[in-house]
């Protein structure tokens, strides 16, 4: 990655005017929302309020980490009636038309805009209308540069949602490159500077746990398997899982700490399929974004993941060792 690459490039005047020139908006981001996803639909509705504008949130889910959950109330699974107000739609943290779900397909053919920090897919968007910047370690801090770019205050309110989709994407700074580092936490500073506080936010977001849940994790990492002598470590998630909350946050840092590791992975089973899940050590030297796109995922050299539709696990397990057989 170039040293002095341009991690917040300008957001072009047709988004801006696209935004300025229209009233009513609708909010989507992908289905099974991270925290990235909800937070930075929060954020861009503060934004549009700030305007004057009016915003209807939307979201598939099913949402599954306590920090979605505790905002599901405020996004809407169906379109209604007040598909007919709006004028634009707002797609967050999802580069491809199916991440976005059925109520994206139900709010077709209405101007789009799409900002999101994944590159992969085939393009659904007029190229004029996105902000697109796969080198961003979160979509939280691309809708940051465009509320720059809208000349909107940065309100604490605004800050805190911003601050969160880029602390768990980002791994709590685990996963950011030193060249994401400066650029990204020149923004935080700022998030900061309005008086939201780190500690507290980390506590919201991994303090209060089931204790099941946290049981459910223990087993799922009792049954890790190395490979390529312990440089690949392998995680596996039963469909039956689905409904407890997402346990990447506690399984790739733990799996990242053992000893002569170099990539943690998690396959996650489900009804059509795996999902694949990816987490590097920087000493790696494996770019696990490109990976994942060569089996039509996406993501950052340090973190990513793919869907993988009608295989089994052992399948995918063969998938898996063939794509990391360089370690």
């Amino acid at each position: 990655m170039e040293k002095n690459r341009n991690f917040f490039p300008k957001v072009s005047d047709e988004l801006v005017g696209t935004i300025m020139n229209n009233d009513v908006f609708g909010i989507v981001s992908h289905v099974k929302p991270d925290a990235d996803a909800i937070y930075s639909s929060l954020a861009m509705s503060e934004i549009l309020a700030l305007l004057g504008k009016k915003a209807y949130l939307y979201n598939d889910g099913p949402f599954l980490s306590k920090e979605t959950l505790d905002k599901q109330y405020l996004f809407s699974q169906t379109v209604g009636k007040e598909k007919e107000e709006i004028e634009v739609v707002i797609v967050l943290d999802s580069s491809t038309k199916d991440r976005a779900g059925k109520v994206f397909e139900n709010l077709s053919g209405k101007e789009t805009i799409v900002i999101d920090h994944h590159s992969s897919g085939v393009p659904f968007y007029k190229e004029e209308l996105t902000y697109i910047v796969s080198q961003s370690p979160s979509t939280t801090l691309l809708v940051d540069s465009v509320r720059e770019a809208l000349g909107v205050e940065l309100t604490k309110k605004i800050a805190e949602y911003l601050f969160i989709g880029f602390l768990t994407d980002s791994g709590f700074f685990h996963f950011l490159s030193s060249e994401q580092a400066g650029p990204s936490l020149e923004k935080v500073t700022k998030f900061v500077s309005t008086g939201i506080s780190p500690y507290r936010i980390f506590d919201y977001i991994q303090d209060g746990r089931k204790l099941s849940d946290v049981k459910k994790i223990a087993a799922l990492l009792s049954k890790t398997d190395s490979f390529y002598d312990g440089k690949l470590l392998v995680c596996y998630e039963p469909v039956e899982n689905d409904t407890f909350e997402r346990p990447s946050f506690m399984i790739y840092p733990n799996l990242l700490q053992v000893e002569g590791v170099k990539v943690a992975a998690l396959l996650k089973e489900k009804e059509d399929g795996i999902e694949f899940g990816f987490r590097a050590k920087e000493s790696a030297n494996v770019d696990v974004g490109e990976i994942a796109s060569s089996i039509g995922g996406g993501g950052h050299a340090l973190a990513s993941g793919a869907t993988v539709h009608g295989i089994g696990m052992e399948e995918a397990k063969t998938m898996l060792l063939k794509l990391f057989s360089s370690l």
